[in-house]
Formats: C-alpha cells, structure tokens, sequence
C-alpha cells in the first residue's frame, strides 16, 4: 500500500512524503502534474524524524522539488505520483472532477 500527503504546494514547489509498505521509495523518481503535464519532477530523498519515529521505513520518505505551472493553472490542481506507479497523492481540500462535472 503507498500512503502519503502533498504538505506543501505553491505556484514554483511542492513538498511531502510518500511510503510504500511493500517496497522502498527511498530515492525513487517523484512526478508533479496537472492534468496530464508534468510539472515537475524530484527524488524521494529527505529524511523526516517524524515519519521514522511512525516507522515508515528508514524515514527517507519525504520530497521537495520545485514546479513550474502555467499563468492560468492553479496550485490546487497540483497531484504527485511515484514514477511507473497508479497511485497518486491530492491535497487535503481538492476535489476531483471529470470532463462533465460543473464548475
């Protein structure tokens, strides 16, 4: 299972943690997104006392890297996915919506 959270989103960063019980994601490749344009891209690679003292892993769960959004995307759009992974990580207030939802 990959668990995890975007704690940080701005117009030119992002930032969190994400941890896989099965295998590690120490230093693995982390894609931002809207839509479906990459944004940006880092590497799983700080270390967070907090989530080792919560024994996710060795603690080298978290990330920070910056993005790059075009004037008319917004920050709340921001998700993350793990590379060569489905699962996708969305800020605490967005709501997702398909291509028939209202605005």
């Amino acid at each position: 299972m990959i668990r995890g959270a975007i704690e940080v989103a701005q117009r030119n960063r992002v930032a969190g943690w994400i941890h896989s019980s099965v295998d590690t994601v120490r230093d693995k490749l982390i894609l931002a997104f809207v839509g479906p344009r990459c944004v940006g891209s880092g590497k799983v690679d700080r270390f967070r006392k907090d989530l080792l003292e919560a024994k996710l892993g060795d603690g080298y769960c978290g990330f920070d890297f910056p993005i790059r959004l075009n004037d008319d995307e917004k920050v709340g759009a921001v998700v993350v996915k793990l590379q060569s992974s489905d699962a996708a990580l969305i800020q605490p207030d967005t709501r997702l919506s398909g291509p028939n939802d209202e605005e």
